[in-house]
């Protein structure tokens, strides 16, 4: 026995294949209808246009008599009376030709003839223009056999014009005949797809029953689903009643299964306040059309005033088979314990920010604090090396050296540590950045060391980025000078600073999305590298690969330049074999937010 689904899709097919042919037919009279009126409005247009040609013809013959009288009358009487009417004529004539131009354009053989005809007029305007002003010796005779041919020529044209509106007459009966003939036949076959139309339809009318039985039984199945699921599922009609819900819905709202919601509002659940509000959104859907999705709320059910929690709701219009609204679809879910995590988190940021505040503002004084030691260190180290250096002898003297470069390393020390965390305590908001200007600042602050070590630096266009100025330079001087200290004795630095702009193709770790554009920069130099294990290393804090002895530093310089680049949602690597030299690439977005993150 064939299924229900089966049996409605046969009903259907068989209603929408009748249905289909009469629409064939309906379609193909109607496109017979709509080629033959086209037929018949091109034909009225030609006709148009011919007959209109034919009247300009006729204007041009008037015309050219009238001009030729005035012509004549001038000459027998010499009045200028008739020389502006001959003037005018010759004008009337000019703007005719024009139209006949306009009216035979789509025609090359009858726009060939305007060609011909204009040449003759224009002879003949020649002609006449020279007999009335007394220029040349021209006869009479010759200008009326110019008019003569005028006359032929013209008529010669009207006479094709005129067999051209028998041929259209000819061809316009002939279209009429075969348009009669197909709308009769078209529409025979109309009555009959009809007829079969019917036929299937009365013919299949038991199978609506069995799909009704079936459309029941996937309401059922619909229910079940619903039921299984643990969101809150409700249906609501265009007045805000309950027709349809779930179980987890029920049993939120303190219901049991022998219960029902149909017929009732949220004004019979929850607290007048928040029943307004959802009333509100409902109302909102069913008139605009537009789905309120993720939407985060309160509840307080009217039975439990205590019974406070937060559902996430997504609600959207419910339409019938024509597109209309006629009621919603709602899918709650509580998310009291993640709003309670989200609050928790709230007060942990909070507490976190201000222990971050408390931690720089300790860095701050602690620094301070360090250095007033070491500076009475070296001051009194000083004054105890002048005044009592020979008393001390050569080891005293030795002792007190150690000792004073132990405090100048460690004041250097402290103020790398206050350049560390100053990247973010002291930092200033974005604005457009010369990258080329602030290198170039660089460059001249670095200028001494540059003469004095023979280094060759070749510097590329840099362009134009929202960034922090101060950070920027200190980036460079970082990274340059570096470039310039790591070299192996007696080789000339030789350092090569590039950048290209480019738009991404995948979020980048500072946070750059697919489409943004990005500046990035390369610094390479010949220096003597590094193993490319330690390419991370380098950035950490106090991380170090040579001794002192080899080359001076504290080995923070590489990590305030991370620290620069993450606070502008970018990156810093570094890439280097050992005595290959070491490539710095730095990528920065073109644009920052209004708010820089600090």
């Amino acid at each position: 026995m064939p299924s229900p689904t089966s049996q409605r899709t046969t009903l259907r097919s068989k209603v929408l294949t009748g249905f289909g042919l009469v629409l064939v037919m309906l379609v193909l009279i109607a496109t017979i209808s709509i080629q033959s009126t086209r037929g018949f409005t091109r034909t009225s247009q030609w006709v148009a246009r011919t007959h209109e040609a034919i009247e300009v013809q006729e204007r041009i013959l008037r015309k050219v008599a009238e001009m030729d009288g005035h012509r004549r009358l001038y000459l027998a009487t010499w009045e200028e009376t008739h020389r502006a009417p001959f003037r005018a004529a010759q004008t009337d004539i000019h703007q005719a030709i024009n139209s006949l131009h306009v009216l035979t354009a789509a025609t090359p053989a009858e726009a060939a003839r305007v060609d011909d005809l204009e040449q003759r007029i224009t002879s003949l305007f020649e002609m006449q223009n020279a007999q009335v002003d007394g220029r040349g010796d021209i006869e009479n005779a010759d200008i009326e056999a110019a008019v003569t041919e005028i006359g032929q020529v013209i008529q010669a044209a009207q006479r094709t014009e005129r067999d051209y509106l028998s041929e259209r007459a000819d061809l316009t009966d002939s279209i009429a005949r075969s348009n009669i003939a197909a709308v009769l036949s078209g529409s025979l076959l109309t009555i009959v797809a009809l007829i079969i139309a019917c036929l299937l339809i009365l013919g299949d009318l038991s199978a609506r029953h069995r799909a009704e039985e079936a459309l029941a039984q996937e309401h059922n199945l619909l229910s079940s689903i619903i039921n299984a699921m643990p969101n809150h599922v409700y249906v609501k009609d265009a007045k805000g009643r309950f027709i349809l819900d779930n179980s987890a819905h029920r049993n939120y709202l303190g219901l049991d299964e022998s219960q029902s919601v149909e017929g009732r509002t949220v004004f019979d659940y929850f607290a007048p306040a928040i029943a307004t509000k959802f009333e509100h959104d409902d109302r909102q859907v069913m008139e605009t059309g537009v789905a309120i999705l993720a939407s985060e709320e309160p509840a307080i059910r009217s039975d439990d005033a205590a019974s406070e929690t937060w559902l996430e709701s997504n609600k959207v219009p419910l339409r019938d088979t024509d597109g209309k609204i006629v009621g919603l679809v709602g899918i709650s879910s509580d998310i009291s314990a993640r709003k309670e995590d989200e609050e928790k988190l709230v007060a942990f940021s909070a507490a976190l920010e201000r222990s971050n505040a408390e931690l720089q503002n300790f860095a701050s004084v602690a620094s301070h604090d360090l250095q007033e030691p070491l500076r009475k260190i070296q001051a009194f180290g000083d004054r105890l090396k002048a005044k009592c250096g020979e008393a001390l002898g050569e080891q005293g003297r030795d002792y007190l050296d150690r000792m004073q470069n132990a405090a100048g390393r460690m004041q250097t020390l402290i103020q790398d540590l206050l350049k560390l965390s100053r990247v973010t305590s002291r930092a200033q908001p974005f604005e457009r950045v010369d990258l080329g200007e602030i290198l170039s600042q660089v460059l001249n602050d670095l200028e001494v060391s540059i003469e004095q070590k023979g280094a060759k630096l070749e510097v590329g266009q840099l362009p134009t980025i929202d960034a922090d100025p101060v950070q920027m330079r200190q980036l460079f001087q970082n990274l340059v000078a570096n470039a310039l200290k790591f070299q192996r004795p007696g080789e000339k630095p030789e350092v090569s600073i590039s950048a290209r702009l480019f738009e991404t193709r995948e979020r980048l770790a500072g946070g750059t999305m697919p489409g943004e554009q990005v500046c990035q920069i390369h610094i390479e130099d010949n220096g003597i590298g590094f193993d490319a294990q330690f390419a991370e290393q380098i950035f950490v804090v106090f991380q170090r690969l040579h001794s002192r002895e080899e080359y001076e530093g504290t080995g923070i310089g590489l990590a305030v330049c991370r620290k620069i680049t993450d606070r502008h949602s970018g990156s810093i690597v570094a890439k280097s074999e050992p005595g290959q030299g070491a490539t710095f690439i730095i990528t920065l977005p073109v644009h920052q937010p209004i708010s820089p993150r600090t």
